[in-house]
């Protein structure tokens, strides 16, 4: 009995236990709101806020001699250069290169690489014109000393045309230009002497030529000016190729040796045309003065003085005419007939745009010293000038 009460206490101590456990507990209530939007913000992070250094503190960037523009001068050659020597019909115009380069302390340029490139052809021109860069004025620190720097280059592969206007034939060609490259057509009379006008060789009448059917045709490929004082004043300088005829007035024969060359007359034929024709490389040196630096090409004025020389480079006699049963002839004699390897002219040019006249008098013996008497060519006409 005693063991049957000590249990029934024992459990009505530990159900009153329980009790107290169970019993919610007041407390203070929370807003829990305020928690969940500190949880959605972002967390708050330290601003650091940039500023202009000051000048004494700032770095000096590498810099191209004479600055962005004589950059993008560079550059805009080079790219033209290299179109215009390799282009073909499926030349990926307007695409671009961009190389990544350093700029050594001395403003050498090393480690030039493609950044993002096109194919083969224009990656290997773009390094190209980057490796061929003059040397650069170098980055530099706050104390002034030169450090090693990198630069980004984008290289654009086109022409530069303004596709805004019209585009009109060398619209842009300004006095910059010369006046030599393109082609000309004239007449030549034989003189007995530099600076000495006479048409009449008292002793040898064959070198009189017929001036009308004398003709000369000369094309000029290549030129280039160097200016000198401004846009104004330029020497003229390049290559081109003299085609000349001199017409014998009679029924001529050229014949010639070692030391003379001279003609006879051919009395059993009446030639219709009989010609001297001789081919020259020529290389003019051309002072050239200009008017209206600021007007197209088309509107310069021009004026030029100066010489040009040559070297034969053909020669030949041919003729033509009629037997007297009505057949028609032509015969051709290839010889030096000791002319002159070398031409030397002085000449003056004037014109407007890219028309102009010319006249060249011969400074030498138009033959070798001591074959013939001296004979003089005279050259006049007219030209067409095209800018490169």
């Amino acid at each position: 009995m005693k063991n049957i009460f000590a249990t029934f206490i024992t459990l009505i101590g530990l159900t009153a236990q329980a009790q107290v456990l169970e019993k919610p507990q007041l407390v203070e209530k929370i807003d829990t709101s305020a928690i969940l939007i500190q949880d959605i913000n972002e967390p708050q992070v330290a601003t650091e806020i940039w500023v202009a250094p000051d000048v004494a503190e700032s770095r000096n960037t590498p810099s191209f001699p004479g600055g962005q523009e004589a950059l993008n001068a560079y550059v805009k050659e080079e790219v033209e250069n290299f179109i215009f020597a390799d282009t073909n019909e499926t030349f990926p115009w307007g695409e671009s290169v961009y190389v990544v380069f350093e700029i050594a302390t001395d403003g050498k340029i090393t480690n030039p690489t493609i950044e993002m490139g096109f194919n083969a052809l224009l990656d290997s021109a773009a390094l190209d014109i980057v490796r061929n860069m003059p040397n650069w004025t170098p980055a530099s620190d706050e104390n002034g000393m030169p450090i090693v720097a990198n630069y980004r280059l984008q290289i654009l592969f086109d022409l530069d045309l303004d596709l805004e206007e019209d585009f009109d034939f060398d619209e842009e060609s300004k006095s910059a230009k010369a006046h030599w490259a393109g082609f000309e057509f004239g007449f030549q009379v034989n003189t007995i002497g530099f600076l000495e006008p006479s048409s009449s060789f008292a002793s040898t009448p064959y070198w009189e030529n017929n001036i009308s059917k004398s003709m000369l045709f000369n094309l000029n490929t290549f030129q280039h000016k160097f200016r000198l004082l401004n846009d104004n004043l330029g020497l003229i300088t390049g290559y081109g190729f003299n085609f000349g005829a001199t017409e014998l007035t009679s029924s001529y024969v050229l014949e010639h040796n070692a030391d003379s060359v001279y003609a006879i007359i051919d009395n059993n034929q009446v030639y219709k045309r009989n010609t001297l024709y001789s081919a020259y490389l020529t290389v003019p040196l051309l002072l050239e003065l200009t008017a209206g630096q600021d007007q197209p090409y088309k509107k310069i004025f021009y004026l030029d003085a100066g010489v040009i020389g040559g070297v034969r480079l053909y020669s030949h006699q041919r003729f033509t005419g009629t037997y007297a049963n009505g057949n028609e002839f032509e015969n051709t004699t290839k010889s030096k007939f000791n002319l002159n390897t070398w031409m030397l002219d002085a000449t003056v040019r004037i014109g407007y745009g890219h028309f102009g006249l010319f006249a060249n008098y011969a400074i030498l013996n138009m033959f070798k010293e001591g074959t013939t008497v001296g004979v003089y060519p005279m050259r006049f006409g007219v030209s067409f000038n095209i800018p490169q």
